[in-house]
């Protein structure tokens, strides 16, 4: 695999987090091979783990993509908004394409294991519970075009 890295922090951060992501996920944790990205599925919802370069550091984001081609009407916008303040990790956004997903990031350098577990899964298991409910309340699809 030839994986290119913006920075050394990013190259540091990537290869710190490969070997978790591996014993936390087992083969649910698939690697990407061109880019330092990783995916993992639980039920519906399918998390893209992103190690991105940032400033001196790196960041580790996982994104969930929970519905494509939602009116984003002010009631959506509203319910996502009162569900960001009960989530123990992350925030429910709306990407350029009007996706609605729900993220988190984290330091690349002070990320340990058990953070990362933490992040990840919290996005996933809130990916996953919220995709049907928003469905079936405002409309769209289930946003499987991420996965790869």
């Amino acid at each position: 695999m030839t994986r290119e890295f913006i920075s050394p922090a990013q190259h540091l951060a990537y290869d710190k987090i490969a070997p978790w992501m591996k014993e936390i996920f087992g083969s649910a944790a698939k690697e990407h091979p061109d880019i330092p990205v990783f995916g993992v599925s639980l039920g519906s919802a399918f998390a893209v783990v992103q190690v991105a370069a940032w400033q001196n550091d790196a960041r580790i984001v996982v994104r969930a993509y929970l519905t494509t081609g939602t009116e984003l009407t002010a009631d959506l916008l509203r319910e996502l908004l009162r569900r960001n303040d009960t989530l123990p990790f992350g925030a429910f956004g709306v990407d350029e394409s009007g996706d609605v997903f729900i993220q988190h990031s984290a330091v690349g350098s002070t990320c340990d294991k058990l953070e990362l577990g933490s992040i990840v899964m919290s996005v996933l298991q809130t990916a996953d519970d919220a995709d049907d409910d928003l469905i079936e309340r405002y409309g769209g699809e289930m946003a499987l075009g991420y996965m790869w």
